[in-house]
């Protein structure tokens, strides 16, 4: 707002940061950005910690870091307070004298790029919130629980390591004798691995390695590595003769393994493999190419070094195939928790980096960010705590650990934030400062699919090599696959040899001799080029997979932004594509999504709410439907508990007494009160209330903004609750139930004339027997008393009728909004009498029914209050025409029957004896398939924010699930629940808290060998599914 105005700004912040939260969003900017400069959090940005993150931006030089905190820091006291901040970034002294690019990385400092941030980044740090939750609503101090854990590692570390011969006597290794898989000799020989290469070659993973054989590879192994190499730095020579075979990612692809090992010889002293992480995620075979690779080195410790990738991590494991992880589901189906818990202990030995010959560097990622990196520093590194540091880690040695195996080249000179949310991107100035400062020639790398299509890149003027080793990626990337070699008689001179290896059941042909190897080297690339046609067809697959994902994921974004914008649900295909590229992903082709889905409308529109509900992720379980009846119901009855008269209740949602409310004001109603609804669940009700009415404007062409009459608004309201009503079990008699049906489909066909004069004589009658005249002028002042701004209830009934009609909304789903669930089979009401005698279609029935609704009502309500007494209802009932010619049972519908009914009526809803106009419409509005559709849209918007949270849910109660059961108590289950709405910003809140109670109680299940009931978290979360719905529920993918 000018110079005048920041400084003022300026002179009124304190010195402390400001302990409320942040009222916008600049003013987070600016405090998220004081918090990474203060890392200590003791309130003053010190010189130490200014020069550190500046310099991690990588555009600042170590004289203008100097200048700059000295400008910030204007007292001269050494430290930059809050107050001194905010000066130095509102009155422009951050940025008046830095070079364009310098100011450029500044600002990307302040911005918030979490929707940048890659999936593991995001869910890694809710995981790990979530768990800090756990333990501080469990009285375990985190510090000292720490504090105890770095102390028995430092003991276990002074002990010698028990030697693998005392190892294996301490391990059952007997198997049962109807085992018929193989038999791994004991203690381990190259040739027992070979043979177990071979019987995976065979058999892959459909006759798996015994149990017990897992665990003495991973155990021995363990104990091998961490002996061998202690150190996160391997030190290692070319064999001589001999040569190292250089192996990058491979990601569970074994025949890519078994198609190296064949060609390149058996691993052994003089022919040394590294593999250069990344053995593990995304394919299916993981715990088989460990296993190999396990076996081997327990039999020859020389013959193989293993580096760590970014996904032997835990969190990475957790994600699911499709996201980048798989291992950790791999092994659960496999072998259980407790077999994953060994790989996970078996990762943290892996070593970090290599050096050759002192001359050349191998990590799996990249090089770090910090400036003058030397292998002496990197070897300080405790890589052996964790299989990976926190990502959003301030501790320099994190960051270099972080940055080794996620980091990746680029082409530009300097070093910047990676796209990935993790690690950086450095450029050949890096490479060459890096290589210069240790006396190297050049640094192999892996970690990213080469993107010319074959095994391998250079960059970097040939100083960073990229090796990729898993061919056809996925099955789905046609690309090459690479190993380098340096033979020791050509040092540092190296070979790339690039394959293609074959499905894994045309191995066996790969694995003969003279000939027919050559025959197989043709026929291997024979079948990149027929394989090229399907391969591009599956990634084009995968891709449209990728954006339902996508578009799942982002369904309360995507919901909110439609309410917030009042947006109408028929938009253009430029409006569709920049709102996915917004919210969803800019990197996909939405044009061929919208090409291949189809969802053009006649008009070359697209319509909103049938994308955003064409996809849905779906539970099959029986007790989550439960949970959905209970959670959908909840929202209803919190509505009707409000107890408010006739006036009111319309009052509320029809502020300016037009008799129509828009989507803005229903949402900002319905935002007033606890309805048990988390801000997305409001907003994707909202959405669904009005969507069929925003059809029926535009099919009209209509441009303003769209309304709905607040009546008919109510009765839809009503719907949800009958439609989850209805999915639960009914307490209420069966008699009853008919005989609510049958008024209600008495109500609906009798003309509204008819039926409310015969009503209002009745209500004379009433009054004239009861109260007297005196009662009937009370009756008459109160009405005129309690009525709304500008409409007079006495003078107005037709009018309210008439412009009730008026704002009609056109919706096809409405069409059978009077068939009643208890109404025998056969066609629906198409049309009904207006009270003028004239045909109304059942296009407009909908608003005619709840006016009708509305109108008896006040007949009913002899007393004038707005509410209704029992007798009062029972009176109104006993006075429909045709009342007493209904047969329930075989028997008609008595005074006393009436009395039941209404009771009953009652006690559904609060039980204090009197009836108000939510329980009035709940007893008599039928439910149909169209309306429920807000039923089911509110359902599914509960069970797509569960599908998001799927990792942390799952991370939170396996810390719990020490012993890997698959099962907690249910108390644990909600602490869960509770950790992961606790991590999450308020408007992505998953669930509120009557809703996470509903969930537990439905889901636990009493267990014969606990005293509390229990969950099977495992099971729930593996039963997501995605369906859509319009190819009658196909299951696009399944989450098992």
């Amino acid at each position: 707002r000018g110079a005048q105005g920041r400084q003022a700004f300026a002179t009124l912040v304190p010195g402390a940061m400001p302990s409320n939260p942040p009222v916008s969003e600049s003013e987070k900017a600016l405090m998220d950005a004081f918090k990474k400069f203060d890392v200590n959090g003791d309130g003053k940005i010190q010189e130490g910690e200014f020069n550190k993150l500046m310099k991690s931006l990588g555009s600042f030089s170590q004289k203008e870091i100097k200048r700059l905190f000295s400008e910030a820091d204007t007292d001269k006291s050494g430290g930059v307070d809050w107050r001194e901040f905010i000066k130095w970034i509102c009155t422009g002294a951050a940025t008046n004298t830095m070079s364009a690019s310098s100011a450029a990385s500044f600002a990307r400092l302040l911005q918030h790029e979490h929707r940048d941030e890659a999936i593991f980044a995001e869910q890694a740090l809710v995981s790990k919130q979530v768990t800090a939750y756990l333990k501080e609503s469990t009285n375990i101090d985190a510090d000292e629980n720490e504090e105890r854990k770095r102390k028995q590692l430092k003991m276990k570390r002074q002990k010698n390591p028990q030697d693998l011969e005392a190892l294996t006597k301490n391990i059952d290794m007997s198997v049962d004798d109807n085992y018929d898989g193989f038999i791994l000799p004991i203690p381990a020989t190259t040739e027992g691995a070979t043979a177990l290469m071979r019987h995976y070659l065979m058999n892959g993973s459909n006759k798996p390695l015994h149990a017990k054989f897992v665990n003495y590879l991973t155990t021995a192994f363990t104990q091998a590595y961490k002996a061998r190499h202690p150190k996160p730095v391997v030190v290692a020579g070319t064999p001589k003769p001999g040569r190292v075979i250089v192996v990058g990612d491979t990601h569970g692809q074994l025949p890519d393994v078994l198609h190296i090992l064949n060609q390149f010889g058996t691993p052994t002293a003089s022919n040394r493999y590294l593999f250069n992480g990344d053995m593990v995620d995304r394919g299916a075979y993981g715990v088989e190419i460990l296993m190999i690779l396990f076996a081997y080195f327990i039999a020859d410790p020389e013959c193989m070094i293993i580096h760590r990738g970014n996904h032997e991590n835990e969190d990475m494991n957790a994600l699911d195939c499709d996201s980048g992880g798989g291992f950790i589901d791999e092994v659960m189906r496999k072998y259980g928790l407790v077999a994953y818990r060994r790989f996970v202990t078996a990762f943290k030995a892996f070593s970090l980096c290599s050096v050759i010959e002192k001359e050349i560097f191998v990590v799996h990622g990249g090089l770090p960010r910090v400036s003058g990196m030397s292998i002496d520093y990197i070897n300080t590194i405790d890589h052996s705590g964790v299989t990976a540091p926190h990502p959003q880690a301030a501790d320099i040695k994190d960051q270099v650990f972080t940055d080794l195996v996620w980091s990746d080249p680029t082409d530009t000179a300097g070093k910047y934030k990676s796209d990935r949310g993790i690690g950086i991107k450095f450029g050949h100035d890096i490479t060459t400062k890096f290589c210069m400062q240790n006396r190297l020639r050049f640094v192999i790398r892996s970690h990213q699919v080469p993107n010319n299509g074959r095994g391998y890149m250079k960059q970097h003027e040939g100083r960073c090599v990229t090796i990729f080793s898993a061919s056809n990626y996925c099955g789905d990337s046609g690309n090459y696959g690479a190993v380098l070699v340096l033979d020791s008689q050509y040092f540092p001179r190296y070979e790339i040899v690039e394959h293609y290896a074959p499905p894994l059941e045309e191995m066996p042909k790969v694995f003969g001799i003279g000939a027919e190897v050559e025959k197989e080297k043709v026929s291997i690339e024979q079948q990149k080029t027929e394989s090229d046609a399907a391969t591009s067809a599956k990634r084009a697959e995968r891709e449209l997979e990728r954006m339902i994902i996508g578009i799942i994921d982002k369904k309360p974004a995507l919901w909110a932004h439609v309410v917030d914008m009042s947006l109408r649900h028929a938009v253009e295909v430029t409006a569709f594509k920049e709102l996915m590229c917004d919210l969803v992903d800019s990197t996909v082709p939405w044009d061929e999504g919208v090409k291949q889905w189809g969802i053009l409308d006649s008009s070359g529109k697209i319509d909103l709410d049938k994308v955003l509900s064409r996809w849905v992720v779906h539970m099959d379980s029986e007790k989550y439907t439960n949970f959905l009846s209970s959670a959908v119901k909840s929202v209803y009855e919190a509505v009707m508990g409000l107890d408010m008269d006739l006036d009111k209740t319309l009052k509320m949602f029809d502020q300016d007494g037009d008799g129509t409310v828009d989507v803005k004001e229903v949402r900002q109603v319905l935002g007033m009160f606890d309805l048990g609804l988390t801000s997305t669940q409001l907003d994707r009700l909202t959405g669904k209330f009005f969507s069929e009415i925003a059809k029926g404007a535009a099919d009209k062409g209509g441009e303003s903004a769209v309304k709905m009459n607040v009546q008919d608004f109510l009765g839809r309201f009503t719907v949800v609750y009958n439609s989850s009503k209805a999915a639960g079990e009914s307490k209420i008699e069966p008699w009853i139930a008919q005989a609510l049906g049958a008024i209600g489909r008495l109500i609906i066909k009798t003309p509204a004339e008819d039926l409310v004069s015969e009503m209002e004589k009745a209500a004379v009658k009433i009054q004239k027997c009861f109260r007297g005249t005196s009662a009937r002028k009370e009756m008459v002042s109160k009405r005129k008393t309690a009525k709304p701004d500008g409409i007079d209830p006495e003078k107005d009934k037709e009018k309210e009728v008439e412009h009730a009609a008026s704002q009609a909304p056109h919706s096809r789903k409405s069409l059978q909004v009077f068939k009643s669930k208890t109404a025998p089979a056969g066609p629906s009401v198409s049309r009904v009498r207006s009270s003028q005698g004239e045909g109304l279609t059942a296009t407009s029935a909908s608003q005619h029914s709840t006016s009708k609704m509305v109108r008896l009502f006040r007949a009913m309500d002899s007393s004038g209050d707005g509410i209704l007494q029992v007798e009062e209802f029972v009176n109104g009932l006993d006075s429909v025409p045709g009342i007493h010619d209904l047969e329930v049972d075989g028997k008609p519908l008595t005074r006393d029957r009436l009395m039941a009914v209404a009771q009953v009526v009652d006690a559904d809803g609060n039980g204090n004896g009197t009836i108000n106009y939510m329980e009035f419409l709940k007893a008599f509005e039928s439910s149909d398939s169209g309306n429920g559709d807000i039923a089911n849209s509110l359902a599914e918007d509960i069970t797509t924010v569960l599908f998001r949270s799927r990792l942390a849910i799952r991370m939170g109660c396996r810390y719990f699930d020490e012993d890997g059961t698959g099962k907690v108590r249910a108390e644990e289950l909600e602490k869960v629940l509770h950790g992961v709405n606790s991590v999450l910003a308020r408007p992505q809140r998953m669930l509120t808290s009557a809703q996470i109670a509903f969930l537990v109680e439905a889901l636990k299940e009493e267990s014969p060998d606990e005293e509390e009931a229990i969950v099977d978290y495992d099971a729930f979360l593996r039963a997501f599914v995605i369906l859509d719905t319009a190819r009658d529920g196909a299951v696009i993918k399944h989450f098992t």
